[in-house]
């Protein structure tokens, strides 16, 4: 089942480096050791005080049960006054073990100066069945709306595991705007129209749908037939990019394969592609591989390139008929994933760990099993230096500001909101 696949997908992602948001923990349950020449937050709340479950941040606390319960922790911006902040108060566990879970996540939204503006409870099916579970997702939607991402396994009249998963969508004051009961494909880079896959299919010619504005509304319907050697897609509002990569099945030979051989050299090239089909294309280099993370207002796309002996790689700009430009990014030991952007990207922020994925990481996970710290990096693209740096534990979560000078934290049993230099 889709839904299924992309759960055991995204937890697989999830342990090889960072899941959607960003993930942080702390050493004691609502303390934290000092870090030094840490910048101390400008408001803080204990959300002890709105219901925060003792020991929700305890190491490991949101990995129990194996992942077969739903569960939610995230924090997210709504406009630049109104972040909001969300987290399960249901059980990580079955009390006893034929007894489902019911699920309540509660949402609450505060200003800038840590008042209490709004706040819901949302009851959902969080019990697994005995399945893999994806982590509930909630973060920013198209208009500044709230999208919290609901998904289940549900049984069927025979009693088989039945995956759904659709969204709600929720205004500034957590009151619904619209759910759509469809799989959520993604979410695009800046406005974050939602785009749904109608239907599954394993073939290469997939009919997609855009929702875009306050309330959304179907915006766009298309059938895209993508190349057999497509590996990664992204969708802009009015563009989509993928990359395609030839593999040497013989030497000196290159061939378009929908399967991919371990230790083939490649061939990459990016497409981007507009409504009116019209395409252009950067050919990488020869070996060169890459990611797509999202494209911009103006049809230009980000991605990152894999380099040899790097595990943050390079993240880069690519635009048409332009050299690449080569962003600021991650010191070589780390690896991660851009978290979140200003919607001109003129600042953006990641969250980063040294344990990736070689030789070396394993090693240093079974000297240190329990490291639970990270690192949280802010850019801004016209500074040489960094606006932000810290250690940065793993089990909650960060998000920056849409105007890009401030950043929220759910970390500790508090929300942390920092605030940044202006720009230069």
């Amino acid at each position: 089942m889709k839904a299924k696949a992309d759960s055991i997908a995204g937890l697989h992602g999830t342990v090889a480096i960072i899941s959607a948001f960003m993930t942080v923990s702390v050493l004691t349950a609502y303390s934290e050791s000092p870090v030094e020449g840490r910048t101390a937050p400008d408001t803080r709340v204990d959300l002890r005080r709105y219901g925060l479950p003792p020991g929700f941040f305890k190491p490991k606390a949101d990995e129990s049960c194996n992942g077969q319960i739903i569960l939610y922790r995230f924090v997210a911006w709504l406009n630049n006054d109104s972040v909001a902040v969300g987290f399960n108060t249901s059980p990580n566990c079955r009390a006893v073990p034929n007894r489902k879970v019911d699920g309540i996540a509660r949402l609450l939204v505060f200003n800038v100066g840590g008042s209490l503006k709004t706040q819901r409870d949302i009851q959902y099916l969080a019990d697994g069945n005995g399945e893999l579970v994806a982590e509930g997702d909630a973060g920013r939607g198209p208009g500044g709306t709230l999208l919290f991402r609901i998904q289940s396994v549900n049984l069927d009249e025979q009693g088989r595991s039945e995956s759904k998963s659709g969204v709600l969508l929720l205004d500034k004051d957590l009151r619904d705007v619209l759910r759509i009961d469809k799989f959520l494909e993604q979410t695009t880079f800046i406005d974050h129209a939602l785009i749904f896959q109608e239907g599954f299919t394993l073939g290469n010619d997939r009919t997609y749908s855009v929702f875009d504005g306050v309330p959304p509304a179907e915006v766009k319907r298309w059938q895209q037939n993508w190349p057999m050697d497509a590996r990664d897609r992204k969708f802009g509002e009015h563009e989509v990019a993928f990359m395609v990569c030839q593999q040497e099945v013989r030497p000196g030979e290159y061939l378009s394969t929908g399967v991919v051989y371990a230790g083939a050299k490649q061939r990459c090239t990016l497409t981007a592609e507009g409504d009116d089909h019209s395409a252009w294309t950067v050919p990488l280099r020869d070996g060169e591989t890459a990611s797509i993370v999202g494209l911009l207002a103006d049809g230009s796309v980000v991605g990152n390139i894999n380099v040899r002996g790097s595990n943050a790689g390079q993240l880069v700009i690519w635009r048409k008929n332009q050299p690449t430009e080569r962003l600021r990014w991650l010191p070589d030991e780390y690896c991660g994933r851009l978290d979140s952007v200003t919607p001109d990207m003129s600042r953006y922020a990641a969250f980063a760990s040294d344990e990736c994925d070689s030789i070396w990481t394993l090693l240093k996970l079974r000297r240190n099993p329990t490291n639970t710290v990270g690192h949280w990096f802010v850019f801004d693209r016209k500074s040489r230096t960094l606006i932000a740096e810290r250690p940065f534990p793993k089990n909650g979560r960060a998000a920056l500001s849409p105007d890009g000078l401030r950043y929220a934290t759910f970390e500790a049993g508090e929300l942390r909101i920092y605030v940044l230099p202006k720009p230069e």
